[in-house]
């Protein structure tokens, strides 16, 4: 079994566990408990909504001066935002949308350019209409990219250079779908969209000088846009695993009907945050990445920061 096979089914055991456990745990939120008429009918004449989220500065820093052992001094800034709109009336109608952003830039002693250390921008809302206090039916729309420009570094006769690879809107992916919502709580709900449309958008002036048989990020030569129809799983689990230390998942799974049935694309992003007060926290953050139409790899991002949070 291959790397990349061994992490996936890892990853799906992963959301079966949680599954299984959220769905035991959740019992405990009194809020929750209530049934879904008796909240509402106190709120907003049948109506129920919830802004929340969290925003970070995050740095990592080191330098050396005549260290003998040798070291390039460094600079890294992080900031993160993760904001959460939740809509429900007493007409069983849901709305659920998510705005997160990360963008990051690392500073070496002695490099001419800047570097990034992260860069995404993604929105994602589904509005659904209650079967039950769990279940709904769902659509779903998300959207994914990133704001600032991508480079890819090279040296050329000694000195550092860039070639411009990627820009906002530039892969765009955007994926819509319909299917099931399941939330028992703000901290874990599921969506199952066997329905889906898929599409990866690109700036024609990356694609219009590509060699024979070569693509750009899955578009192929002279095109702007790939399309795709399958199945998408998307989910979100949080859970304080101790007192000042929560765990937060975000994952997604798609398999496209079309073509290469048998490449399972995922993604997984774990972020581990931990409060040393109100204020200054840390967080640790794992993204496991496979999509062969972006990059027939794994794709593996960490980062580990301390800062400032705010909780919204």
């Amino acid at each position: 079994m291959s790397l990349k096979q061994l992490l996936f089914f890892s990853f799906l055991h992963f959301v079966f566990f949680f599954t299984l456990q959220a769905q035991e745990e959740v019992e405990d939120f009194t809020d929750e408990e209530l049934p879904f008429d008796a909240v509402i009918e106190s709120e907003m004449g049948g109506k129920r909504m919830k802004f929340y989220g969290n925003t970070r500065f995050n740095f990592n820093q080191a330098y050396f001066s005549n260290w003998i052992s040798g070291g390039e001094s460094a600079l890294t800034l992080l900031y993160g935002l993760d904001y959460n709109f939740n809509y429900s009336d007493r007409s069983g109608l849901v709305w659920d949308t998510n705005l997160l952003l990360s963008l990051g830039t690392t500073y070496i002693s002695g490099n001419k350019f800047l570097k990034k250390a992260d860069d995404r921008f993604e929105i994602g809302s589904l509005v659904g209409k209650q079967i039950n206090q769990n279940w709904s039916y769902s659509g779903l729309l998300n959207l994914k990219t990133q704001l600032l420009p991508g480079y890819r570094f090279y040296t050329e006769d000694g000195i550092e250079m860039r070639e411009q690879v990627s820009q906002f809107l530039s892969p765009l992916i955007l994926q819509a779908g319909l299917g099931w919502y399941y939330k028992k709580s703000t901290d874990f709900r599921v969506n199952l969209s066997p329905v889906t449309g898929r599409a990866i958008i690109v700036s024609k002036k990356y694609t219009e000088n590509l060699a024979e048989g070569k693509k750009y990020f899955g578009v192929d030569a002279q095109k702007s846009s790939k399309l795709f129809f399958g199945a998408l799983i998307t989910g979100y689990y949080k859970k304080e695993i101790m007192k000042n230390i929560i765990w937060e998942n975000n994952f997604s799974i798609y398999v496209n009907y079309l073509e290469n049935t048998q490449n399972v694309d995922f993604d997984w992003n774990a972020n581990l945050r931990f409060k040393v007060n109100s204020k200054v926290s840390g967080n640790f953050v794992l993204h496991l990445l496979y999509d062969d139409d972006l990059v027939s790899d794994l794709q593996v991002r960490e980062l580990l920061g301390l800062g400032v949070n705010i909780d919204l």
